[in-house]
């Protein structure tokens, strides 16, 4: 079968048939290579629109997610075949043994849901049924949940305000260009509350300084946004204290940032613009111009927490977006504010950094267990 042409976003796709052989080898950027059984018969027509669905299912996940995809269906592969059994069957009996396996194995409730929706994509690139509402399937995985619960065994600590700021001092100088970049990529992240794949993929022209009141980001794509709509948050600046400001801390990167090679000023302005916001620093302190990988986020925190003499190991990249949720519901905000600002589409999810403030919020004890206020009789 001929290789379809590069598709215009960069990802490619391949099918082919091993020789004397009725399967058929997708070698997709999301999962790898799937073996599709059964093949044989398939059309050249058939495949070129399978190639075709394929690149577009890829395209459709973030990064984050198809390194999860990846490892899930490596695991549940790797199972199906010590077992002798086919990973693309369709089979929701051995899917439910497989869930029950992991259950066995401890995993949480969410990391299971990952496995399940990796598995359930690559039968869908494969073109091959796989239904997740199969009754004994179901069951299988409603037993699960109702025996471990779906709250997470493990959550990142959120850097509220009081933890960014031991973060920030145990960032190198200000003067020097990672210590300028690193202050800027905790204050934007934790006061746009991004996750740690749209903190590095801030371009130039997506953040503009509003006078007489902070910043403008503009977040182009997110785990909520993957059509890439585009979504505008507003930041604060704060003149007050300036080693906690947002805009300062940009304004003392961008002064390293302007120093790269890579934003060559013989090119159109649109072009620079597109460069990226956070890139790498060379150990003599020079701004290469070179993209951040999203672990670098991770890295950043997890160190400036050990700097700190903070447990590195309770920090994530989630830390800054939980930061500020966490902070947001403890100061009273109301759910839409916290919405606007973190993006979230589900109210559940934006609840949960509400709920610990509102347990204290009017709670019936206080007047029992507390003495009553000067101005009450």
């Amino acid at each position: 079968m001929p290789e379809p042409p590069p598709h215009p976003l960069g990802d490619t796709w391949t099918g082919q048939r091993p020789p004397g052989g009725n399967s058929l080898t997708l070698h997709t950027d999301l999962l790898g290579d799937l073996q599709v059984p059964g093949a044989a018969g398939r059309g050249a027509e058939l495949e070129a629109l399978a190639a075709r669905a394929a690149i577009y299912a890829t395209r459709a996940r973030g990064d984050g997610t198809r390194r999860a995809y990846r490892s899930a269906w490596r695991g549940y592969e790797a199972w199906c075949r010590s077992l002798g059994r086919e990973p693309l069957s369709g089979d929701p009996d051995l899917l439910a043994m497989y869930a029950t396996k992991r259950a066995d194995d401890g995993v949480a409730v969410s990391t299971l849901r990952v496995d399940l929706a990796a598995i359930r994509t690559a039968h869908q690139l494969a073109s091959i049924p796989l239904d997740l509402r199969n009754p004994r399937l179901a069951m299988v995985i409603e037993g699960i949940t109702r025996g471990r619960g779906t709250r997470p065994l493990r959550q990142a600590t959120p850097a509220v305000p009081e933890i960014l700021r031991q973060l920030l001092s145990a960032c190198p100088l200000p003067g020097t260009a990672i210590g300028a970049r690193d202050r800027a990529m905790l204050l934007l992240g934790f006061g746009a509350a991004l996750r740690r794949s749209e903190l590095v993929a801030l371009r130039l022209g997506d953040v503009t300084a509003v006078p007489g009141r902070g910043l403008r980001l503009l977040v182009r794509r997110s785990k909520t946004d993957q059509h890439g709509q585009g979504q505008d948050i507003a930041i604060w600046a704060n003149p007050s204290d300036p080693l906690f400001c947002p805009l300062a801390a940009l304004d003392t990167w961008l002064a390293q940032r302007h120093l790269a090679t890579d934003l060559d000023w013989s090119v159109g302005d649109s072009a620079r613009q597109d460069r990226p916001l956070f890139c790498a620093v060379t150990k003599a302190g020079q701004p290469t111009g070179i993209g951040l990988s999203d672990k670098a986020v991770v890295r950043l925190i997890k160190g400036a927490a050990a700097r700190a003499g903070l447990d590195p190991e309770r920090y994530s990249g989630h830390s800054l977006r939980a930061g500020l949720a966490t902070a947001a519901g403890n100061a009273g905000a109301s759910l839409p504010d916290l919405m606007r600002q973190t993006r979230h589409k589900s109210t559940q999810v934006a609840l949960a950094y509400l709920r610990p403030a509102d347990l204290w919020r009017n709670n019936v004890t206080k007047r029992m267990f507390t003495a009553p206020d000067t101005d009450e009789s």
